[in-house]
């Protein structure tokens, strides 16, 4: 059943102030009373986002975050149905707004996504796992992984350091986020760009260790094998014992 005109009309006009705070006009309200919905509602927000990105919200000056806050819940418009959701949107918008320039925290935006990045990982519906062997040949087997996991690339190490000291240490950093099946807990792990490349391949196709190793030199000129071998194995061990390599593909 459609809204008639009047009614959308009236809800546009209390939502726009519920944002912005100018003053509308509303039949039926109390002036001195109607800024209490603003209030409430901007609470709601605010104690969601101050929740959803913890260390940010510990780092940065309580000034500033309260500036970013208030401009992103005045200007942006929000499409997400789900509140928790309403993070991600954040971390776009401040992204977009280049927040990072204009208050001068160069980490922000590696900071906003790996935040997010947990939260969305946590929240997210289940992904259905794969079918796989827990015997088979760690070489030359193709791997079965956590269907439930994203694979990102960071300028400053902010899941290792505080985002202070991250800023000294500007360089290429590659995360690995996933979430346990029986718990539900998301982990990370800090990973070389060797390791992210062979998470990243084992993710995408039926590619086995052994077509990774051989690949190698051509990456990274004189290698040694053996020793690459070696310390790829144990990672992968590494990975089954925290159930993020789940066994063989079938």
């Amino acid at each position: 059943m459609s809204l008639l005109p009047e009614t959308k009309n009236i809800q546009s006009k209390m939502a726009l102030f519920c944002r912005t705070g100018n003053e509308v006009e509303l039949p039926g309200t109390t002036p001195n009373r109607f800024h209490h919905y603003r209030r409430l509602i901007f609470n709601i927000i605010e104690e969601h986002l101050e929740s959803s990105f913890p260390i940010a919200n510990e780092f940065i000056d309580s000034d500033t975050w309260d500036e970013m806050l208030n401009d992103f819940f005045s200007k942006h418009d929000c499409q997400s149905y789900q509140v928790w959701q309403i993070a991600g949107e954040f971390y776009k918008y401040a992204e977009k707004e280049n927040y990072a320039s204009k208050y001068q925290l160069p980490f922000l935006n590696n900071l906003l996504k790996f935040e997010w990045e947990e939260l969305r990982l946590y929240n997210m519906e289940n992904i259905k796992y794969p079918s796989y062997n827990n015997e088979g040949d760690i070489l030359n087997d193709s791997l079965s992984l956590n269907p439930e996991h994203v694979l990102f690339q960071l300028e400053y190490p902010i899941h290792k350091q505080t985002p202070i000291n991250a800023i000294e240490n500007k360089g290429n950093y590659f995360v690995l986020l996933f979430r346990e099946k029986e718990t539900g807990k998301v982990q990370f792990m800090d990973l070389s760009v060797w390791y992210a490349l062979v998470i990243e391949q084992l993710s995408k196709s039926e590619i086995t260790l052994t077509d990774l190793l051989n690949e190698a030199p051509k990456l990274f000129g004189e290698i040694d094998i053996e020793a690459l071998t070696e310390s790829t194995m144990q990672f992968v061990e590494d990975l089954k014992s925290k159930q993020f390599v789940l066994g063989y593909k079938i």
